[in-house]
């Protein structure tokens, strides 16, 4: 965690030295581009919720893993309108890259907007996706008298849980298919373990911010708890309004046949509204449905599910990196077929609900490592044929996802290697890619944008496709971007 005690501990003689004052009053609108006044290279959008207005609000700083600033935004606008909270999302906050990005991102953000917005000096909290998250909770672990809470999404700490627990309160949220599913439900279970203050919230998807629904649930939390510590009034009617939703979504659980989850949901229920509300009730609605055999045997399927899926991605990665190693470069179909890829779909198309997605975490982890970490090792170490080879498997996986064979053109330019870049480029065409304006700017393109060759292919694809082009269908949310940094970790 070096990298991010750095930013603790630089962000924490901000925080300290800093002084509320509002230069530009709050207008209840987005603003989707401010560049900083003191740092013109870092810029973030802002949202500032009309019920923030006229009073010192808290604030949420989103740190997105590529930079996409108004996505976040998106997620927790509804959320901000209900609470009052305010919206900071950086353009330049990135994970997976060999420098720290995010360092400058969030000192540029805390200075700029101390100087044009009214901010609760006790109510600053962090949020972020995958490698974003990361930052937020080692920031909290390293700063907690600055930071009043994390909204990690997709991923959880930089290495273990720190010692003495977590010292400010923790909403993880992740999606059923993400390939970090099973990294954030053991994360559940130690923090649980360690009496940390906690939340973790799965939801229907992949590697991802969370929807809508539960970035609500998420300040809602944090809500309750900025209550039960004092650094909010206690407001009665809120509490009894929030204890209430989730009453009402542990019984839909219960409706549905749900028993664990609502066995679950109850507790939570119960738990986050102590102190606030009579949870007596609920408490025993808990007690009740973790005594019935169909929540505990629910429970046990999915700790031995789990456990099944925890071995086989050991086993899966251990052949992955054999291929790596091994001289004799193996077809790429034939490797697909040793590590199961074609049975994994078959389970993801068709099995049990929870084998589906079982099937579908799976794939999402050798997605995420034959399509971005292990090509970028070699490639880092100049061993393009590997790279080629663990490209070629994600292919294997996604073979309808320009994406892949944009990510294969760029191995093969990294190498120098023309007509196999320009030949992995039609293959990509022909899926869909149309974002040509990306091989304008991609660094990996650099040693065969010059070539004569690629730029008469360059310009016979754009005339092909008018005068922009149409934008490349979206793949998988858990997939990462052409080249780009911040697709896991």
């Amino acid at each position: 965690m070096r990298r991010s005690s750095r930013l603790a501990a630089a962000l924490a003689l901000l925080f300290a030295g800093a002084r509320v004052r509002a230069a530009d009053p709050a207008d209840g609108s987005l603003t989707e581009k401010i560049v900083c006044r003191e740092k013109p290279d870092q810029a973030y959008a802002l949202y500032v919720p009309a019920s923030a207005s006229g009073k010192p609000a808290p604030a949420l700083y989103l740190l997105d893993a590529r930079g996409r600033a108004l996505l976040p935004i998106e997620r927790f606008r509804a959320a901000a309108d209900a609470y009052g909270w305010i919206l900071v999302s950086s353009y330049n906050s990135r994970s997976d890259t060999k420098d720290d990005p995010n360092t400058p991102a969030l000192q540029a953000m805390w200075n700029d907007t101390h100087g044009r917005l009214a901010l609760d000096p006790r109510r600053t909290y962090l949020g972020g996706f995958s490698g974003g998250a990361r930052v937020a909770a080692a920031l909290a672990a390293q700063a907690p008298r600055a930071i009043a809470g994390v909204v990690a999404a997709g991923a959880g700490f930089p290495e273990e849980l720190p010692k003495g627990g977590f010292p400010v309160p923790y909403f993880g949220t992740c999606g059923d298919r993400d390939f970090n599913y099973y990294e954030m439900r053991a994360l559940d279970a130690e923090l649980a373990k360690a009496k940390v203050t906690h939340r973790i919230a799965f939801f229907d998807g992949g590697h991802d911010w969370p929807p809508p629904e539960v970035a609500a649930r998420a300040l809602a939390w944090l809500e309750l708890e900025a209550m039960r510590s004092n650094l909010r009034p206690k407001d009665e009617a809120l509490a009894a309004k929030l204890f209430a939703a989730d009453l009402a979504a542990a019984a839909a659980l219960e409706s549905a046949g749900n028993a664990a989850g609502a066995w679950r949901r109850y507790a939570e229920a119960a738990e986050d509204s102590r102190g606030l509300a009579d949870t007596a009730a609920a408490a025993a609605k808990a007690d009740t449905l973790g005594k019935k055999d169909a929540a505990r045997q629910a429970v046990r399927d999915a700790e031995r599910r789990d456990a099944r899926d925890r071995a086989a991605l050991q086993t899966l990665s251990g052949k992955v990196r054999a291929a790596a190693r091994d001289p004799e470069i193996p077809a790429a179909a034939s490797l697909a077929a040793q590590l199961g890829i074609p049975a994994l779909k078959t389970r993801a198309a068709s099995g049990a609900p929870e084998e589906r997605r079982s099937a579908e975490r799976l794939l999402a982890n050798l997605r995420v490592e034959t399509g971005f970490y292990l090509p970028e090792e070699m490639l880092a170490r100049g061993d393009a044929a590997h790279a080629r080879l663990m490209l070629a498997v994600a292919a294997e996986i996604d073979p309808d996802e320009p994406r892949v064979y944009y990510n294969l053109a760029s191995a093969e330019a990294r190498a120098g290697q023309t007509r196999r870049a320009l030949h992995e480029l039609d293959r990509a065409v022909a899926k869909g890619f149309r974002r040509f304006d990306r091989l304008d700017g991609d660094p990996d393109f650099a040693r065969v944008r010059d070539d004569p060759e690629f730029r008469a292919w360059l310009t016979e694809a754009r005339a092909r496709s008018g005068p922009s082009g149409a934008p490349t269908p979206p793949g998988p949310v858990s997939a990462p971007s052409p080249r780009a940094p911040g697709a896991g970790s």
